[in-house]
């Protein structure tokens, strides 16, 4: 008699351990999504860093660098730094957006869909290159590749 009354307790105190167990486990899963791209990212300060390696990039590629020529460094810092807020609001951050609407930012310049994929590739390698899990990194490449028709201008006819 003692030893079944023995064995319904451990049989019991299983079932709440994978109780406890499996709340646990959904608890923090319902954690992770409801963090903010934001959090997931790292917040500010990998935001960031991941923007300063970004745009040097960007700046000393053959194709879209012509862009930038003639900027001087506090024009250059003025630019990390609206792109900073920019990724930061638009991933669910506290910051605040300086910029003009990108369409009225990038009038006429004449940007094409190859100059949009070059920079777009140049943020994605840098997101490799700081190591952002792939769901994030699926999440921010849509956010990007949705801001296309506020920047392409010249549509090549085929």
């Amino acid at each position: 008699m003692k030893t079944l009354r023995i064995a319904h307790f451990f049989k019991a105190l299983s079932l709440i351990m994978l109780f406890v167990l499996i709340c646990t486990i959904s608890s923090l899963s319902l954690a992770e999504t409801d963090r903010s791209l934001y959090e997931r990212l790292g917040g500010y300060d990998a935001i960031s860093a991941v923007v300063d390696v970004f745009l040097t990039k960007v700046w000393e590629d053959p194709v879209v660098g012509r862009f930038f020529v003639g900027m001087g460094t506090d024009t250059r810092n003025q630019l990390k730094q609206k792109n900073k807020n920019l990724m930061c609001a638009n991933t669910g951050g506290p910051c605040k957006t300086i910029n003009r609407p990108l369409a009225e930012a990038h009038a006429g310049l004449g940007v094409t869909d190859k100059e949009f994929d070059i920079v777009a590739g140049h943020l994605g390698t840098t997101l490799k290159e700081f190591k952002i899990p792939q769901k994030e990194f699926d999440e921010l490449m849509t956010k990007v590749g949705g801001l296309r028709d506020y920047v392409v201008e010249a549509r090549i006819k085929k």
